[in-house]
């Protein structure tokens, strides 16, 4: 790597040099890389080079550019896929429900295992989400917040937290949609297929808690239908 690199395979050869930096000296999130003075050196590249390279891993989530700072390992994350995500679903409405589609298939898989899982005390949590949940619905206030910590108390007894950050990802890229999808018309009724997925794990029943699940997100995916067979999207 002391040679100069030339060709196409130029800024490849940058990203590939820092990547394989980081796994070899065994770099966590936050660690410190060399700076763009000492990779210049050893690559023997001019320092615009290097500066291109590192805005293209710092674009995928690996690199953090601290100004003034110099160059750290940044912590696993999905914020290049969310941003992809959310314009996929502005320029392609029906990318919406293909990624509704995506987020049903890991969660069925899944909520078997996390059903096992689950301790009585992370049920009493479950248990005081949907009372609060409860309370704002009644009071007319927002729950979004109560919903996704639901889901993620669920499936963090399963300690991956590359899932959970997928699932934040999806969580987020719903979230930032029109408000014609993501409030519902029936609070109420939204609560009431939580308890009923509640009521399952309660019994430790791992297929009612799957079937309760499946039918949550039916009704999910009629409001999207609904949404994309308006004539604002779909014409």
């Amino acid at each position: 790597m002391k040679q100069p690199l030339r060709g196409p395979a130029l800024y490849k050869a940058i990203r590939d040099y820092i990547k394989q930096y980081i796994i070899e000296n065994n770099l966590k999130p936050g660690d410190s890389l060399p700076p763009e003075g000492q990779l210049v050196e050893d690559l023997g590249v001019g320092r615009s080079s290097v500066r291109e390279a590192v805005k293209s891993l710092q674009s995928v989530g690996i690199v953090d550019v601290r100004q003034g700072d110099g160059l750290y390992v940044r912590e696993l994350n999905f914020d290049p896929m969310l941003e992809a995500f959310i314009f996929g679903m502005q320029f392609d409405p029906t990318t919406l429900a293909e990624l509704l589609q995506i987020r049903i298939w890991i969660e069925v898989s899944v909520i078997g295992d996390a059903v096992e899982h689950l301790t009585d005390a992370d049920v009493a949590k479950l248990e005081a989400i949907l009372e609060d949940w409860g309370r704002r619905v009644q009071a007319g206030e927002e729950y979004s917040d109560l919903d996704e910590s639901f889901h993620q108390t669920i499936y963090g007894v399963l300690h991956n937290q590359t899932l959970m950050n997928l699932f934040s990802a999806f969580w987020t890229a719903f979230t930032n949609l029109d408000t014609q999808i993501t409030q519902d018309a029936e609070p109420a009724s939204v609560l009431q297929f939580h308890r009923s997925i509640l009521d399952a794990i309660q019994a430790r029943d791992s297929e009612s808690t799957r079937q309760q699940l499946l039918q949550h997100f039916d009704h999910i995916k009629n409001r999207i239908n609904q949404y994309l067979a308006t004539p604002e999207v779909s014409g």
